[in-house]
């Protein structure tokens, strides 16, 4: 796995520094990991999406500006303004390559189009899966092929093509997509819409 090689820059510590930093149309960060105190850091846009626009499967090499630090890390997790979509904080893991790590690795569904050719309707139940690897065998993506697939049937964790160096950390019966009619599909709409039973029914507006 290639990996990109970042200069990020230091930022001070506390809640008023980080919102200086969303002021200046910067990013608050931190850089965490065995055997180092963690690092604030502040992240301008370009440098957002290099390290995000990876997901958290890929590893970036770093450094960050006068502290000496430089290292290997993935991306742990990003924060973002529930109304907006801003990012407002991001968390880096220091790794060590030798050292295994727990992954959430992105399922791309195949075969769509067959299904809906026969009328069939796909149910996506997962769309990540939990690997443990080393840094260099995580994989950035993992496929399900459904164009064979038949009303009632699904796919699981357990089904999915790995790497023999790669385990899969997700419960192997965890189902991934399951193939229903669309007549199945409504019906199980309209019994997520309809009242429990012993609950009143709403009254129309205007009723006294």
């Amino acid at each position: 796995m290639a990996q990109a090689s970042i200069v990020l820059k230091p930022r001070e510590t506390g809640r008023a520094a980080s919102k200086r930093c969303r002021q200046e149309g910067l990013v608050p960060g931190i850089i965490y990991g065995k055997s180092i105190e963690p690092i604030a850091i502040a992240v301008d846009a370009k440098t957002f999406r290099q390290l995000a626009g990876y997901g958290r499967t890929q590893v970036h090499h770093v450094s960050v500006e006068g502290s000496g630090f430089e290292g290997n890390v993935m991306v742990q997790d990003v924060a973002y303004e529930p109304l907006t979509g801003r990012p407002v904080h991001i968390d880096l893991h220091r790794i060590s390559m030798t050292d295994k790590v727990k992954a959430d690795v992105p399922v791309i569904v195949q075969g769509e189009e067959a299904l809906e050719k026969r009328g069939l309707i796909l149910q996506r139940q997962l769309r990540e899966i939990t690997v443990e690897c080393l840094p260099a065998d995580i994989p950035s993506e993992v496929t399900v092929d459904v164009s064979a697939l038949q009303h009632g049937e699904s796919v699981t964790a357990g089904e999915v093509a790995l790497p023999e160096e790669v385990r899969l950390v997700t419960d192997a019966a965890e189902v991934i997509v399951v193939i229903v009619s669309p007549r199945v599909g409504a019906a199980e709409t309209e019994e997520e819409d309809s009242p429990a039973e012993g609950e009143p029914e709403e009254e129309p507006e205007g009723t006294a």
